[in-house]
């Protein structure tokens, strides 16, 4: 299974060195939010897409704000609690499905993604992010928020066995419209996001913390090292010491 594993990203892919704009490239795609944010959770950077959808008609409008000055309770607060997070070097947000405004300024649903920006002695000094309108149709509002209470209980539940029938009751589904829902959004079977989820977990573990390889296992949900070790190197190819040892 391929598996999308975030890393913190160095400042000069994404920031105006004078060749290359993401806003700019971003301001083409309608249906996609994008930004780039200071360790205060400040806007540097924004799309158009972005600057419509919170009301405003110029980018400068929006630049040195937080989400909690542009978006209204409770997604400004949230978007504000989610760079906290990252910027203190937590977890990357990866294809996060969540309510985020749409070009009618009513609530829709989008995946998000958030990273740390890291400068070459790797100090986090941003986050980029981006959050994309999610075209297929979910069922009722009440089932696309069933399904994200499934992807949130699963990461805060890593370190737990997580079968999919305890999920699928928890979003009110059958295991078979739970898998449907998730395939549709991520590609994936539901098991298959549950190991990579566990895998994003155990890689950002690798990378910044310093316990044992055996404490990672236990903390991603599985019951020794040696199980963790076969299902991070048929995700990733290689062993998690040898990742480890990458960062």
């Amino acid at each position: 299974m391929d598996v999308s594993l975030p890393a913190p990203l160095s400042p000069g892919l994404l920031i105006d060195h004078g060749w290359f704009r993401g806003d700019l490239l971003f301001d083409h795609v309608p249906d996609t939010v994008f930004f780039l944010k200071d360790t205060q959770g400040r806007y540097t950077a924004v799309n158009h897409t972005l600057v419509k959808r919170c009301g405003f008609e110029h980018k400068a409008e929006l630049i040195g704000k937080t989400a909690e000055q542009v978006f209204p309770l409770p997604l400004g607060s949230g978007f504000s609690q989610q760079d906290r997070r990252v910027l203190q070097g937590g977890p990357a947000i990866n294809a996060q499905l969540e309510l985020h405004l749409y070009g009618n300024r009513k609530p829709g649903w989008c995946l998000t993604w958030k990273v740390a920006i890291t400068d070459p002695q790797g100090r986090i000094v941003g986050l980029a992010g981006l959050s994309r309108d999610i075209q297929q149709p979910m069922g009722s509002t009440n089932e696309a928020a069933a399904v994200s209470r499934v992807i949130e209980h699963v990461a805060q539940h890593l370190d737990s066995p997580l079968p999919l029938e305890e999920l699928a009751a928890l979003a009110g589904l059958s295991v078979f419209q739970l898998d449907q829902r998730i395939r549709g959004l991520f590609g994936v079977t539901a098991g298959q996001y549950v190991i990579r989820a566990r895998i994003e977990r155990a890689c950002d573990l690798l990378r910044h913390a310093r316990d044992p390889i055996s404490e990672i296992a236990l903390a991603c949900g599985y019951a020794d090292q040696a199980s963790f070790t076969r299902q991070f190197r048929k995700s990733v190819g290689l062993t998690p010491s040898a990742y480890r040892a990458m960062r």
